[in-house]
Parts: structure tokens; C-alpha cells; sequence
């Protein structure tokens, strides 16, 4: 009888040990907790749509963060049918707890009314604020003057108006 008992503990014992081997090589899931395809969100307020987006791709990931692995597409409008500006990028993720998006890969920001477009590599925008703003080189055009500025910008989020950091390029002088 104490043989079978002190075999059935030997035998529960390795059969743990072996488990507790098995659990050690699992290896978390840190992928999304959520894909969507082709979505739009529309933003409005008091029955005015202020923004639209689009992306092909939305992951919604652990952490809350939403990530835009294949670009994004923003439509902002103030009290018009038609946008007054447009930001497309190959990619970004917005920053849940910041409230935040930073987008980059081939970054423009096109103000359709005014004629005015900004480039860049690398861009952060903030919702909230309705500001757009880098640190990385742009290159802004207008319909009369081409400025580069070395050290970025910050900007309304529907470059409407602008500051750039460390200007140069062909400036015209009012």
C-alpha cells in the first residue's frame, strides 16, 4: 500500500513538473484584440461634420491604442460641404491615452481652399488641440513660394496657419 501511494506521488509529481515545463515555452498573444477593414468614422458637432476618416486597415490593440498599418485618409471641414484641408500618410496609430495620432510614411497635409500643401516624413496630430506639428524637415507650397523648414512646424490641424521651424527657400517679402 505505501508503495502505491509513494508511486502515485512520484507519478503526480513529474506529471506536474512536466506541465509547469509545457506552460513556460507558452508564449503570450500580443497581436490585436481587434481588426477591422475599410472603416469611416465621421466626427460632427452641433450638425457639422468637422472630420472624416478612412483607412483600410484599423487594429484595435491590447493596450486600447488603434494602429492604421496601411495609411489613413482625414477629411477636415469647418462649416462647408467640401473639406478644407486633407492629411493622408502610409501609416499611423493614435496613442489612446495621450489622445494622440502620429502618422508618417510619405505625410501631406493639403488646405484645398487655400491653395497651400505640406510634406513631410513624420507628423503628429492632436485632436483635441486641432494641431498638427513635427519636428522632421517639410517643405510647404504655395501658389507663389516654396519654403522648406529644417527643424519642422506647428500648425491648425487644416493648415489654415502655420509657424515654421528654421525657414528658408523662396519667400515672398509683403
Amino acid at each position: 500500500m505505501k508503495r502505491l501511494i509513494f508511486l502515485s506521488m512520484f507519478v503526480l509529481f513529474f506529471s506536474c513538473v512536466k506541465d509547469k515545463e509545457v506552460v513556460e515555452k507558452v508564449i503570450p498573444y500580443n497581436g490585436p484584440m481587434m481588426i477591422a477593414e475599410n472603416i469611416e468614422t465621421i466626427y460632427s458637432d452641433s450638425a457639422y461634420t468637422k472630420l472624416k476618416l478612412e483607412a483600410p486597415v484599423q487594429y484595435v490593440l491590447q493596450n486600447n491604442n488603434r494602429e492604421f498599418p496601411q495609411g489613413i485618409y482625414v477629411e477636415f471641414f469647418d462649416k462647408g460641404a467640401d473639406p478644407k484641408a486633407i492629411l493622408t500618410a502610409n501609416y499611423a496609430i493614435f496613442y489612446k491615452d495621450q489622445n494622440l495620432y502620429k502618422v508618417s510614411g510619405k505625410v501631406i497635409v493639403d488646405n484645398k481652399r487655400e491653395g497651400k500643401k505640406l510634406s513631410t516624413e513624420e507628423l503628429f496630430w492632436s485632436p483635441v488641440t486641432s494641431k498638427i506639428y513635427t519636428d522632421k524637415f517639410v517643405i510647404i507650397q504655395t501658389p507663389s513660394e516654396t519654403i522648406l523648414g529644417d527643424y519642422g512646424l506647428d500648425a491648425k490641424q487644416d493648415f489654415s496657419s502655420y509657424s515654421i521651424h528654421g525657414p528658408h527657400g523662396n519667400l515672398s517679402v509683403k
